[in-house]
C-alpha cells in the first residue's frame, strides 16, 4: 500500500538526474564536433564585396589556381579529429573567408594527428588528437563570372 508512494518520488529522481547526464553528454558532444577557424587579413587595401561559400574555389596549391590573384587572408581552422573531417574543415574556411570577399582558397596544409591512442582520447572528451588545415584566401579579378553564378547574383 505504500510502495507507491515511495516510488514515484524515486522514479522522478531518477529520470531528473538521468535527463541531466543524458543533457550534459549531448552538450559536450556538439562543443568537441566544433571547428574553431582564425583569419588574419593580409591585405587591408583591398575593399572587396561579399561572395558565398559555395563561390569560394578550393586549390591545392598555387600552381593549380588559373588566374592572377591578390592574397585577402590567412585562414586557421582545427577541430577535434574524431568528430571533424578534411571536408568539415573546408567548409569551415570557406565560410569565413567568403564574407571578407575572397573567391579562393590555396591549401598550405590539412591534416590531423595519427596517434592511435591520441585518437581514442579524444574520443572519450580529451583533446589530443585534433585535425587542423591553413590555407590563403585570394580574390581572383578575372573569375566574376563564376562567382555570380555560385551566388545566384
Amino acid at each position: 500500500m505504500f510502495e507507491g508512494l515511495f516510488l514515484a518520488p524515486i522514479s522522478r529522481m531518477l529520470f531528473s538526474y538521468f535527463s541531466r547526464r543524458a543533457s550534459f553528454a549531448l552538450l559536450v558532444t556538439l562543443v568537441a564536433c566544433g571547428t574553431q577557424t582564425r583569419i588574419v587579413a593580409t591585405n587591408s587595401a583591398l575593399s572587396l564585396s561579399p561572395t558565398c561559400a559555395d563561390a569560394v574555389a578550393v586549390y591545392a596549391d598555387r600552381d593549380h589556381v588559373p588566374y592572377d590573384y591578390y592574397e585577402v587572408a590567412l585562414v586557421t581552422a582545427k577541430g577535434n579529429s574524431v568528430y571533424t573531417g578534411n571536408g568539415d574543415l573546408l567548409k569551415a574556411m570557406r565560410s569565413k573567408v567568403a564574407p571578407l570577399g575572397a573567391n579562393g582558397l590555396i591549401i598550405n596544409s590539412l591534416g590531423a594527428t595519427h596517434a592511435t591512442v591520441k585518437v581514442i582520447g579524444a574520443a572519450v572528451g580529451g583533446n589530443d588528437a585534433e585535425r587542423k588545415g591553413q590555407a590563403i584566401a585570394i580574390w581572383m579579378p578575372s573569375d566574376t563570372a563564376r562567382v555570380r553564378e555560385a551566388c545566384g547574383r
